[in-house]
């Protein structure tokens, strides 16, 4: 309840208390669970005795007013008279100090060695805000009083606002502090390491339990023991930054770490928060930095820095070595073994310099705060030497193996007799894939009794002999047996060698690429599984799954397990791998060519479904993805041209839709020189289909680069050769062409369209001739969804891309057009298409603006527009990185124009995270070069600074092809730095 004063005039049993002092007393009210008496007077020295006792050296009386001898003004008098508080002598004006003072002295004459308590009445927030940094100053070896001033300063440096009526209060003067001599109860720290930037505990630093949200969840069946590991990695811990936990593929290693993080972030082994980062994807140091730097920007906003204004990698690299000297987090980075090529031999994504980045930054992260714990399948000595400590991931004990065992029967309903399973927990050898296998083979096989669980695992062994698994692979021997085992008794010699093709595919198996590999309309199709339907090779792979090899999905998708490429590896060579081939079949690059046209031909339908509006197919074209890379090598490997570029045009949608540029400039710049004439830049003879596709693909890089004059000449060569292929068919009417004649002219008006692109970007207005020739185009060969592309970009010329055609009336009908000819299915397209409409709004505002129309017309304009790039926003597909950029941009604009700065600043910096997700640098550019000048605005020169150096630091990134731009950033500079001279001059 608090402390309260007595007077002189005491009860008999206060008064035999011993330490007594004169005058007032100070006591501590409690609450008792007697209803006749319920409240207890507790007199300083007992309370001392009671803390010496227990070995406590000092007392903290956290309640309001517990310092405190008298009651206020405003207390109800009844209340003070039941809480037996007598009055103190007002015409003393040291009474009441010696009151409070008293509980004090009575505690310290225990020999407690201090007290705090609080004059007045205080503020839960307060009370809490002060206790943190005391106890924050006391382990860091402050003094008691030492520790107690510092609360008092935090206090007085960040008051408690009373948001009721706005004022801040004042609490600083709250706590007492009485102190018989210096009471030190820690050690003191030796003093920190001055930073750049210093984190204060009040900054809204992401704290501990703070889990990504990328950590795998806990498996379905639970997650069994792992205890010698998750101590393992512990202690690991204890002594090293870095810890690396490698084991073969299938071993368990992810979902340990994931488990391990939250059991570590659960039980504070780290204070901060939890980051996980998966290198199954290439990953510079600097994807990797923003993870971090996008976590803490809140805080770095509050000291002048936004790391999205930061371009230099360099920067970004000390900026995260400082947070991490400060705040301590636990960094998973799992799955690295890709960084320096995994198997060994195997080209990695990485360069020599970007692997040696990532391992740099390991080391200097040595003397912070954060804890690194890797997963790998190897020890990674290689690359990272002997920076990390590494732990192993050991089979699973005998216990852990019956918990699992137990989960897995009762999926299958089955009640285990733990003695009859025993010959199989101890089989297994701890590997939890092994045992998951052969568990289910049982399970589904209906074996329950001791005796055929015991034949069971004789056959298994006698088996293993034969089944010599590659233990560089990363496989157990026993694994294979299971394996074998199962195979054997499930599949016939036939269903054997089609499952064996399944060898080609990489990781992801689409039935539709089997089925096609049979087709005799393909070049290199394979006689023996001719005339397989969909529905059998669906019951075929349905059984494989049963028995592990697959995991099935439904609709004829499946992913092949991690450990298991070794085992269908094998499997291939028995059939098809015969090194003197007496027959086509037996020929190991006969398999391969019938893959390579399948997937091809999947490729090919999946980049037609997106063009027409199928966004959805992007979801098979990431799970595929690795077969069409795989394609498209061995195209190149043996030659098969043609195939080359139909992998790459379902890699094209994918890249372009999930903003992975980088890997796709890669991509082009390797096939450029098999398909063109380095003089001319024209077609290879005999290459001349395969040129057009990529000269495609160059053009759009070209224009994402600025270099627009060289993407319109080459742009013009593609028009000139489609025009040449298609003039005989112009003639025709579209209820006469077939197919191929079609594409024919389909070909012609993708050009046309392209081109019309460039020169709209370059604002010239020759780009309607080429959109509506390929408007027109569209309509006659009904392909709407072309001439609502062709529409869209209409509308934009007319609104803001040819000012010389400027006509908003004009713009906003193409917009429509565009609108009514999109299907509502088709979100993407459509999102794109109200964007363009917003636009359009938001251009009617800007005149409506400059002609110094009345507020309520421009609010109109404003909220039109906002509404449309709202909808876009809504209806873009989360992965459509360049939409959703575009739509936040906007809206950034918007909410700039209409004052409110804060939601502007959140868009933009939305869109400069999407564009540089993206790699789109001109575009991020522009959004910096937008903060700037917002910022500059609202007066906060020096962020507005760096987003326009980051601004300036993009466009010269980019060269010549965006001088204007470089010369427009220094300006914008130029004036903002004259704004700070200014300001500076002003203040003096």
């Amino acid at each position: 309840h608090g402390v309260y004063g007595l007077p002189d005039t005491l009860p008999v049993e206060v008064a035999k208390l011993k330490y007594r002092v004169a005058g007032p007393q100070g006591f501590v009210l409690f609450e008792t669970d007697d209803p006749t008496n319920p409240h207890k007077l507790v007199h300083g020295s007992q309370l001392g005795d009671l803390l010496v006792q227990n070995d406590v050296p000092l007392l903290v009386l956290n309640a309001c007013r517990s310092a405190h001898a008298a009651p206020s003004a405003d207390e109800d008098e009844s209340k003070a008279t039941a809480s037996a508080q007598p009055a103190v002598d007002d015409d003393d004006p040291y009474a009441k100090v010696r009151a409070f003072g008293s509980l004090a002295q009575q505690v310290m004459l225990t020999g407690v060695g201090g007290v705090v308590a609080m004059r007045y009445n205080v503020y839960v927030v307060t009370a809490a805000q002060f206790v943190a940094e005391l106890y924050r100053a006391m382990v860091q070896g402050r003094t008691l009083g030492e520790a107690v001033s510092r609360g008092r300063k935090n206090l007085h440096e960040q008051p408690v606002r009373e948001v009721v009526q706005k004022l801040t209060l004042q609490d600083w003067l709250v706590p007492v502090v009485y102190e018989a001599q210096a009471t030190q109860v820690f050690r003191p720290q030796p003093a920190a390491r001055e930073l750049v930037i210093s984190i204060k505990r009040a900054d809204a630093t992401p704290a501990r339990g703070d889990l990504d949200e990328n950590l795998p969840p806990t498996p379905d069946v639970g997650f069994f023991g792992r205890d010698e590991t998750l101590l393992a990695l512990d202690r690991g811990f204890d002594r090293h930054h870095a810890v690396l936990l490698h084991a073969f593929a299938g071993s368990g290693k992810t979902t340990t770490v994931a488990e391990f993080a939250r059991w570590y972030a659960l039980t504070g082994g780290v204070e901060g928060p939890v980051l996980w980062s998966s290198f199954e994807h290439r990953k510079t140091l600097a994807q990797v930095l923003d993870q971090l730097g996008l976590l803490f920007n809140p805080m770095l906003r509050k000291r002048g820095i936004d790391w999205q204004a930061i371009t230099d990698i360099a920067q970004k690299r000390d900026l995260a070595l400082q947070i991490m000297n400060q705040v301590p987090v636990l960094w998973v980075w799992d799955n690295i073994e890709p960084v320096a090529g995994f198997p060994a031999g195997t080209p990695s994504h990485w360069s020599a310099a970007e692997q040696r980045e990532l391992a740099d930054f390991l080391r200097a992260a040595r003397g912070t705060k954060a804890k690194f714990l890797l997963t790998s399948r190897r020890d990674e000595h290689a690359w990272l030497g002997n920076l990390p400590l590494r732990v192993k991931l050991p089979p699973m004990p005998l216990a852990e193996r019956r918990q699992l065992a137990e989960a897995l029967a009762e999926k299958y309903g089955v009640a285990l007799q733990q003695n009859d399973w025993r010959p199989l927990l101890v089989y297994s050898g701890g590997n939890p894939l092994t045992l998951t296998v052969a568990m289910g083979q049982v399970l589904r096989d209906g074996l329950r009794t001791a005796s055929q669980i015991k034949a069971y695992v004789d056959k298994l062994r006698a088996g293993e002999a034969g089944f010599d698994d590659d233990e560089n692979e990363g496989r157990s021997r026993s694994l294979g047996a299971s394996l074998s085992y199962g195979f054997a008794n499930t599949f016939t010699a036939q269903e054997q060698a089609t499952l064996a093709l399944l060898h080609h595919f990489q990781g992801f198996v689409n039935v539709d690429a089997l089925v096609m590999m049979g087709n005799p309309q393909l070049p290199g199709h394979l006689p023996t599984i001719a005339g397989l339907t969909r529905e059998q090779s669906i019951a075929l792979l349905d059984r494989a799954a049963e028995i592990g090899l697959l995991t099935a999905y439904g609709g004829g998708s499946y992913s092949i397990h991690p450990a298991l490429p070794w085992f269908l590896r094998r499997l291939y060579e028995e059939h098809y791998g015969n090194p003197n081939p007496k027959s086509a079949i037996e020929n190991p690059q006969f398999p391969a060519r019938a893959y390579v046209e399948a997937i091809g031909e999947l490729s090919n339908y999946y980049a037609a479904q997106y063009e027409s509006g199928n966004s959805g197919i992007i979801t098979l074209l990431l799970a595929g993805e690795a077969n069409l890379l795989h394609a498209q090598r061995l195209a190149l490997r043996h030659g098969w041209h043609h195939r080359v570029t139909s992998a790459m045009q379902g890699l094209r949608g994918l890249y372009e839709h999930t903003g992975r540029r980088a890997e796709w400039r890669t991509l082009v710049k390797e096939i450029v020189p098999i398909f063109t004439d380095p003089m001319s830049d024209g077609p290879l003879v005999g290459r001349e289909a395969q040129w057009s596709i990529v000269t495609g693909y160059r053009v759009r890089l070209l224009r994402e680069n600025r270099q627009l004059d060289t993407a319109v000449r080459l742009q013009r060569l593609q028009v000139d050769y489609q025009r040449q292929r298609a003039a005989p068919l112009l003639l025709l009417g579209s209820k006469q062409l077939n197919t191929s004649q079609r594409n024919t002219l389909r070909s012609l008006g993708v050009s046309l369209h392209e081109l019309g692109e460039i020169q709209r970007e370059q604002g010239d207005p020759k780009c309607v001739a080429a959109y509506e020739d390929d408007y027109h185009l569209s309509l006659m060969l009904g392909d709407k969804l072309g001439a609502a592309t062709d529409a869209f970009n209409l509308g934009r010329v007319y609104t803001v891309s040819v000012p010389a055609l400027r006509d908003l009336a004009q713009g906003e009908v193409w917009c429509q057009r565009g609108l009514e000819l999109t299907p509502e299915g088709d979100r993407l397209r459509r999102s794109k298409g109200l964007g363009q409409c917003g636009l359009v709004a938001y251009e009617r505002f800007k005149e409506a603006r400059q002609a110094k129309q009345p507020e309520v017309v421009l609010l109109e304009h404003l909220n039109a527009a906002r509404q449309f790039y709202q909808q876009q926003l809504d209806l873009t597909p989360p992965d459509a990185i360049d939409s959703l950029a575009d739509a936040h941009n906007a809206l950034g604009n918007i909410d700039n124009d209409a004052g409110h700065a804060d939601y502007a600043f959140a868009h933009y910096c939305e869109s400069i995270r999407y564009w540089e997700q993206s790699d789109d640098i001109y575009r991020a550019a522009n959004t910096r070069e937008n903060v700037a000048i917002t910022y500059a605005n609202t007066g906060r020169l020096d962020l507005a600074l760096l987003f326009a150096q980051a601004a300036l630091c993009n466009f010269e990134q980019l060269g010549s092809t965006t001088a204007d731009r470089v010369i427009r950033a220094q300006g914008i500079i130029a004036m903002i730095e004259g704004q700070m001279r200014g300001d500076n001059a002003h203040e003096e």
